[in-house]
């Protein structure tokens, strides 16, 4: 999806006195922007997801970065379309969402042996590690469930040489059969919220899975020659979401539409009233940029399976988002980005010769240097629970190993400008229409 720049002023200044251009000259050159009804969260920056900066600046974003070997040399060429950076300026604030709190219960004890059962383990079975963990194990199907006994996200597996067993004589299902039976597993796991969009089959991704002789996943090189298939499952969220209640909301969705493509609409209960939003979005990226946070392993039918028989592992980490977004922030300019990330300010996030293996482990190389050829917008989740959401900026591109191979590339820097994050700015617009 490619972004362009947000205007937020609805008019242009006409022709100033004469007297007065030495006083407004400066406001002319920053307030001359195309003329289009804008909401007011999307003209100045609301920072309302806290009531102070500190509370959330103690948020900031702290993205763990890959190692290359000693001998790589920081180079960065900048080979965008234009020879400049993307053009990203028309989106210069957006929106920030609120996780919803998610601690230990007193009947998670109870969840974690629904979940167990609708897994296909015996609920009553259950291994207590401290007060961290709940496990499961299966001798039958070789199989292993941990539950965290605070949250509820959950990792199963199956002994690798049982898999490949099963293999040897039976057949995988299609890549779309494989989905299917993905898709319906997490929906009758009833573990995830109103935010996660079962029927978004764009956002899904799959990889053949080749089992090694030591027990380990590497990516097959066909699905033929694969032994499981891997699906994961991306999210988006929006960066600007528009209600139909605010005034001028048509005039609105028309210019957003022209900047940015057309919106998703949604509808969601706020206040007890049903209330359509159009939403712009982009997808929620993670540590690993080609894997996801709910990724589900399908393979043969196993025999001795009465639950799940296609299902042979999940790793399934969930933090639930509140139906609104907290608040808006302004964006650091994608040119300071590009120079933070050419400073070595960013995290590399994806290091891989290019068509090259993307599940097995990440082996640090030797890198002579980096062209960045795009910058997207995109926000980030880590795997650890964190209160907010936030935007980061996606710089991808070519490498140049010291063999002098090719590769590819992401880094991501935080989208945010902490610098200039204020209290919570207290709003009062009318969102109602009126004749």
């Amino acid at each position: 999806m490619t972004l362009t720049e947000a205007t937020f002023w609805t008019k242009r200044f006409g022709v100033i006195l004469l007297v007065l251009v030495s006083i407004f000259s400066v406001l002319v050159i920053l307030l001359t922007r195309d003329s289009s009804p804008q909401p007011f969260e999307y003209q100045t920056a609301t920072y309302s997801c806290s009531d102070t900066k500190e509370e959330f600046l103690a948020e900031k974003l702290d993205i763990p970065s890959l190692e290359v070997n000693s001998d790589s040399e920081n180079v960065f060429l900048l080979q965008t379309d234009s020879g400049k950076v993307k053009d990203l300026s028309e989106l210069e604030i957006i929106n920030v969402h609120k996780y919803k709190t998610k601690s230990q219960q007193l009947d998670n004890q109870l969840k974690a042996k629904s979940l167990a059962s609708a897994l296909g383990f015996d609920p009553d079975k259950i291994y207590r590690k401290g007060t961290t963990d709940y496990i499961w194990t299966d001798s039958t199907n070789h199989r292993s469930l941990n539950i965290n006994a605070a949250t509820l996200n959950f990792i199963m597996t199956t002994n690798s040489s049982y898999i490949r067993d099963i293999a040897k004589t039976s057949s995988l299902p299609t890549e779309n059969e494989a989905i299917s039976q993905a898709i319906n597993t997490i929906r009758k796991l009833n573990i995830l919220g109103s935010d996660f969009n079962y029927n978004d089959t764009g956002n899904i991704t799959t990889h053949p899975i080749d089992i090694n002789p030591d027990g380990s996943y590497s990516e097959a090189p066909s699905l033929a020659e694969a032994e499981l298939i891997k699906i994961d499952f991306h999210k988006t969220r929006s960066m600007v979401s528009i209600k139909d209640s605010l005034t001028n909301s048509d005039a609105i969705v028309r210019s957003f539409n022209e900047k940015l493509g057309e919106a998703t609409q949604d509808e969601v209960i706020i206040n007890n009233e049903r209330v359509k939003i159009f939403n712009y979005s982009t997808l929620v990226t993670y540590q690993n940029p080609n894997s996801s946070h709910i990724s589900v392993y399908v393979g043969p039918e196993d025999p001795n399976s009465k639950h799940l028989k296609s299902i042979y592992r999940i790793n399934l980490t969930y933090w639930q988002l509140e139906t609104e977004s907290c608040g808006t922030y302004e964006l650091i300019n994608p040119s300071i980005a590009i120079e933070k990330v050419q400073a070595g300010e960013g995290s590399l996030v994806y290091l891989n010769e290019k068509g090259g293996d993307e599940i097995e482990n990440y082996q640090p190389r030797s890198v002579k240097n980096y062209t960045i050829y795009d910058i997207a917008l995109a926000y980030y989740e880590p795997l650890t629970q964190v209160n907010f959401l936030q935007p980061i900026y996606v710089i991808s591109g070519e490498t140049i190993f010291k063999d002098e191979s090719r590769g590819e590339f992401h880094i991501f820097y935080p989208a945010i400008d902490y610098d200039i994050i204020t209290d919570k700015v207290e709003i009062e617009t009318p969102e109602v229409e009126t004749d």
